[in-house]
């Protein structure tokens, strides 16, 4: 959405597409809606710009592109005074930010958006209805409920792309200049996540098959504290920096043994592999831990998180006497698409922004710094856009146009079975790809995930209606790999990515894995 409002100021069509509703779609709608900036009266309190990238690359395990993170760190609080200008409201008190200090973070630099009575499942549409709106009223074009399964190349050159309307399995082409990708990260790969079910990877498998490299893509950040209830939500980091403590079935705050010196301080892939130990070890409470807000003050917690007190007591649970339950959960890719500091690709007319793209991050990411990555790449991808559609001429697709990526489709394969391969990858990338890594079980797992997609690329759906779904499965098949190759070539800890065979960082590791697609596999080299 960022995307599109910078780039309607080039006067010229623009299309959003996109799997359900614009704006009530995406982990941006189930964010926790906080953004790290360093406001312009941040120096009062000893903040500075400097200081937000080295939290960043410190936090990234110096795996950055240096300058992606600056550029964050430097357009961060203009772009959020230009969330706030189109209508967005912030928490404030007496008239200024509320900054929040989560994990991570060495200065108070976080702020949040003023929920307007959104359950907390979908808060982040406290901010992404502000955007839906300032859309319709430029009037962008929307292609809802569209899955885009293909980009279209003519003489090296993004000529268009090719989607699938879900619920008919229509296929439709779309003749264009310039892409964005911006379509999110690939949570849903993972058995246990915090993101919505349209979360599969497509960014990374479509930039893939076009020809892009990725970069990081070992590296996946596990939320540590995701309420085990029904509905399954996540509870905000910033919270452990109020008083809330994490303790096993019998009451330990465990932490000490993990993280003797920042405790639930520490970012969340230590906080995520600690809870996973307990858990493993016969010390968690029906695979999960407890999560203990009872020594925040109420008034602050009545201040800060209103919207989580509403939850929780429509679960009938009062957060100031009763412990939850929580356990970690995929939430975050660090690794995406490679591009320059003008979210350029490799392809002329391709771009990407947001969790699509892979530098700014590094080894972990810290938290605020995920909605503020799309809010001010998403502009500069917008802007940089406009300017190549408005300085090239169109390029007229190639004749096999509707062509469909896919191979020799010699059988038929129902929604069922489609289905079936769908939680057979979540549940292996759980288990071998996820918090707790090892040699044996990455080796399986890529060779598992290799073999179902040959398998998948030898049918052909049954109904024209699952054509959508066949296509997404495939996108997590060659996305999970993409994810489990690099896992397997790096021999060492470091950040979001734990070998229990290789437990610790080594120096001649600290460099970056890239990964291609060729002869329909993923290769990943550190060159």
């Amino acid at each position: 959405m960022m995307a599109a409002l910078e780039a309607s100021t080039s006067s010229l069509p623009i299309l959003v597409a996109c799997k359900a509703k614009v704006g009530n779609s995406g982990a941006t709608l189930m964010a926790g809606s906080n953004f790290a900036a360093v406001l312009p009266d941040a120096e009062d309190r000893g903040d500075r710009v400097s200081l937000h990238m080295e939290d960043t690359i410190s936090a990234g395990a110096y795996l950055n592109d240096p300058a992606l993170v600056e550029i964050l760190a430097k357009k961060a609080p203009e772009d959020l005074l230009y969330l706030e200008k189109l209508g967005v409201e912030f928490i404030k008190k007496e008239g200024r930010f509320d900054l929040r200090r989560p994990p991570g973070h060495r200065n108070l630099r976080t702020v949040f958006t003023v929920n307007l009575g959104f359950p907390m499942t979908i808060r982040g549409k406290s901010f992404t209805s502000v955007l839906r709106r300032a859309i319709l009223q430029k009037k962008i074009l929307l292609g809802e409920g569209v899955s885009i399964v293909r980009l279209v190349l003519q003489r090296g050159r993004i000529a268009g792309a090719i989607g699938i309307r879900r619920k008919t399995g229509e296929v439709v082409g779309i003749e264009c200049k310039a892409v964005i990708l911006a379509c999110g990260g690939g949570g849903f790969l993972y058995e246990i996540n915090t993101n919505p079910g349209d979360l599969t990877g497509d960014s990374y498998s479509l930039a893939l098959e076009a020809g892009c490299l990725l970069r990081d893509m070992e590296f996946v950040q596990f939320f540590p504290c995701m309420y085990l209830g029904s509905p399954r939500v996540p509870i905000y980091s910033p919270i452990l920096s109020d008083g809330a403590v994490l303790r096993n079935k019998d009451g330990e705050r465990f932490l000490a043994r993990y993280e003797p010196q920042r405790m639930e301080q520490a970012t969340r892939d230590a906080v995520s592999r600690a809870i996973f130990r307990e858990i493993q070890e016969g010390r968690g409470i029906e695979g999960g831990i407890y999560l203990d807000l009872t020594a925040i003050p109420q008034d602050l917690l009545a201040f800060r998180f209103p919207d989580l007190i509403a939850f929780f007591k429509n679960q009938g649970i009062d957060l100031q006497k009763q412990w939850i339950r929580v356990a970690p959960s995929a939430h975050f890719f660090m690794g995406g698409v490679v591009i320059n500091e003008r979210c350029q690709t490799s392809i002329p007319g391709l771009f990407a922004a947001g969790e699509a793209t892979g530098g700014i991050h590094g080894a972990n990411r810290l938290s605020g710094n995920g909605l503020s990555d799309p809010l001010v790449f998403g502009r500069i991808a917008g802007r940089q856009a406009g300017e190549y559609a408005r300085e090239h001429e169109k390029i007229s697709p190639p004749e096999n146009f509707f062509e469909l990526p896919a191979g020799k489709q010699e059988g038929k394969i129902a929604q069922k079975e489609i289905e079936e391969v769908r939680k057979r990858v979540k549940h292996l990338m759980w288990e071998k790809v996820g918090i707790i890594r090892n040699g044996p079980g990455l080796i399986q797992a890529n060779k598992e995930l290799q073999n179902w997609q040959a398998a998948l690329e030898e049918k052909q759906p049954e109904a024209k209606e699952s054509l959508s779904s066949y296509f997404e499965v495939r996108s997590m098949l060659i996305a999970a790999q993409a994810v489990a190759r690099p896992a397997l070539i790096r021999e060492e800890s470091r950040g979001a990515h734990f070998r229990e065979d290789f437990p610790a960082s080594k120096p001649e590791w600290a460099k970056t894995i890239f990964t291609r697609l060729a002869d329909r596999k993923i290769q990943a080299s550190t060159s």
